[in-house]
């Protein structure tokens, strides 16, 4: 797995709580959107896109979470090999247990 950097660019897309960003493909290449709470300005995803424009990697600023399961932030990593149409999206651990990869900003 690469690293995906935005080097295409740093998009703001704006939207409802508890939603996801939903372009999986066909981005600008190297690129980032960052997904806002239209309500509150808040920070809720940031996806990163592959050379090819295909998200590679999702940090999750907060999202609904009602057994209380998950920290914040957590990574998840997209696995295309699996499913061309819409691929699994498991949640990152690194190998020390953290839930974000600082190789990605």
């Amino acid at each position: 797995m690469g690293m995906c950097k935005p080097t295409g660019g740093i998009y703001k897309l704006y939207g409802p709580y508890g939603k996801n960003i939903k372009d999986i493909d066909g981005r600008p290449p190297n690129s980032r959107t960052d997904y806002y709470d239209e309500v509150t300005g808040k920070l809720l995803q940031q996806r990163w896109y592959d050379a090819e424009g295909k998200a590679c990697w999702d940090r999750d600023w907060d999202h609904n979470d009602s057994r209380h399961t998950h920290t914040f932030p957590h990574d998840h990593y997209w696995q295309w090999e699996r499913n061309k149409e819409h691929p699994p999206r498991p949640e990152y651990t690194g190998p020390n247990g953290e839930k974000t990869n600082k190789n990605y900003w």
